[in-house]
């Protein structure tokens, strides 16, 4: 199904085809705006304490609560997953929130080194507007565990968010403001490739993180070793499920049906290879046939 044309983003909902949005790529004027809102956000941003940066996570998880099950219906309406599951999402990136809040700062507490005279330390100092690329089988999961950590440490997170969950795109920036994040320090643009390509090449970019395939990786590595900034890279995934002779079979199929589908199969860490011994291999797929039917 195709989720974006020439001129804009489409959310589609997957269940009944329907299109939920379209939304205008963003032109250069708009990313000029998200860039010096994120800079100047930023400026500000780094010079709050740890402290207040961890209240300003409590406020992010108690937001999320007060609209779970609206964050929850968006996601199912516009990717698909049972909306169990999308409940358990808003869930988990809630207590994500909360965890950082009570042990994030440790983390940035400066550590000594082995220098014999210990009088150098390690510090992690705020680095600048952090460009997330980011995709669509986890909404929210996917956005917040790297923005919770990444505004701790007093950076400033801009989202380009995949095109067909533009929605909630849109309903985790109201949330987050609501919250009381301040302008700048999150933001989200509905950029295209060239829209990509232009942020990552702008200089108030200070490092880029990307979660998608391999072949996107790899376009937005290049172009962001060319530009020598920071890259993270969460890439594709195909992970082998093994079932030993000595293996109990009903749990083993419980397991595999659950590693295959869940989240409708878009899991980067799913099952996707099946190395059965031989002789269970027979038995282990009858069962897990009939367990998926």
């Amino acid at each position: 199904m195709t989720m974006m044309t020439a001129t804009q983003a489409l959310s589609v909902n997957p269940a009944t085809g329907q299109t939920l949005a379209a939304m205008p790529w963003a032109n250069a004027q708009e990313i000029e705006h998200a860039l010096s809102l994120a800079a100047s956000g930023f400026k500000k941003w780094k010079m709050t304490s740890v402290a207040q940066r961890a209240q300003t996570l409590r406020d992010i998880g108690q937001a999320l609560r007060a609209h779970a099950e609206e964050m929850a219906q968006c996601i199912t309406r516009e990717m698909g997953k049972p909306i169990k599951q999308a409940r358990a999402e808003v869930t988990k990136s809630a207590a994500l929130c909360d965890w950082y809040a009570e042990h994030g700062p440790a983390m940035l507490n400066p550590e000594p080194t082995l220098v014999e005279n210990q009088q150098a330390v390690i510090e992690y100092r705020p680095l600048g507007v952090i460009l997330a690329i980011m995709p669509w089988n986890f909404p929210l999961w996917q956005v917040l565990r790297g923005a919770v950590p990444i505004l701790l440490a007093g950076n400033s997170y801009l989202l380009k968010h995949a095109p067909n969950v533009t929605g909630c795109a849109q309903m985790i920036a109201r949330i987050l403001a609501e919250a009381g994040t301040p302008a700048g320090v999150y933001g989200w643009v509905n950029a295209n490739n060239e829209g990509v390509s232009q942020m990552i090449n702008d200089p108030r970019i200070a490092a880029v993180t990307v979660t998608g395939s391999v072949r996107a990786g790899a376009a937005i590595g290049a172009q962001a070793g060319a530009a020598l900034k920071k890259c993270v890279l969460e890439l594709g995934g195909s992970d082998p499920f093994i079932v030993l002779n000595d293996a109990d079979l009903e749990l083993a199929v419980k397991a595999a049906v659950a590693g295959r589908y869940q989240n409708t199969g878009q899991v980067c860490a799913a099952a996707k290879r099946f190395i059965v011994e031989e002789g269970i291999a027979q038995a282990f797929t009858d069962r897990f046939v009939a367990a998926a039917a």
